[in-house]
């Protein structure tokens, strides 16, 4: 199985699929500038673009001889893989975390000085839990993570509980609902089963056979 990642977010005053290309195409990869653009293509509907961030890293290094410790910079270079479909303000990233959503956002204002305003998607964890499992096949909820817990008097804090049975994981969401952080499910994709991390944000984490990607990232748009 292999892991990708699937962040969606809302991107409104988005320019029309190819005269962004066009802005993207004309920066390309600036030497001096913290993002550049590998390579963009445009249909009607979606542009499709991989970015770079460059950023410096404090490398420590340590000479035997002198015993000292030198200091070097090393540029770091991220990249972001990404979709926009400027007709349903939709964009998603297909590497990083949430913090990647932020990092595209000052790329669209910054480098290509758009009046784009680019938002992290809202997810409600549980109606998200019941959303899935009652439109996929073979659904289970695998594990929580809850905020608040206390088990006792002398016991209190973050849970993560994993669960043998999907109906005891949803107890346990209902009893909790107010407190949940984080979700990990799984369900059937046509050849093999595909997990889910589900946060507050629509940034998802997935498992699953490659062939079974195309499958996993559909369910997930739908949910939204």
């Amino acid at each position: 199985m292999a892991s990708y990642r699937l962040n969606i977010a809302r991107i409104r005053d988005c320019p029309p699929p190819k005269e962004l290309a066009q802005a993207m195409q004309e920066l390309a990869l600036p030497e001096e500038e913290p993002f550049g653009v590998l390579n963009c293509t445009a249909t009607d509907e979606t542009c499709l673009a991989t970015i770079i961030r460059r950023t410096q890293q404090a490398i420590q290094k340590l000479q035997p001889k002198t015993r000292e410790i030198t200091t070097a910079a090393v540029e770091k270079v991220t990249v972001y893989p990404l979709a926009v479909r400027p007709d349903r303000d939709i964009l998603e990233i297909y590497a990083g975390a949430v913090s990647a959503i932020d990092q595209i956002g000052e790329f669209f204002a910054s480098s290509l000085a758009l009046p784009t305003l680019v938002e992290a998607i809202e997810l409600d964890i549980p109606a998200t839990i019941e959303k899935l499992a009652s439109n996929v096949q073979k659904f289970q909820l695998r594990s929580i993570r809850i905020s608040e817990y206390a088990h006792n008097s002398y016991m209190s804090g973050p849970y993560a509980p994993k669960f043998l049975d999907s109906q005891h994981g949803m107890d346990f969401l209902q009893e909790y609902v107010d407190y949940v952080k984080s979700a990990t499910v799984r369900f059937q994709g046509p050849s093999g089963r595909i997990n889910v991390t589900l946060t507050a944000k629509a940034c998802f984490s997935f498992s699953c056979n490659e062939e079974d990607q195309p499958t996993a990232q559909a369910t997930l748009r739908n949910i939204l």
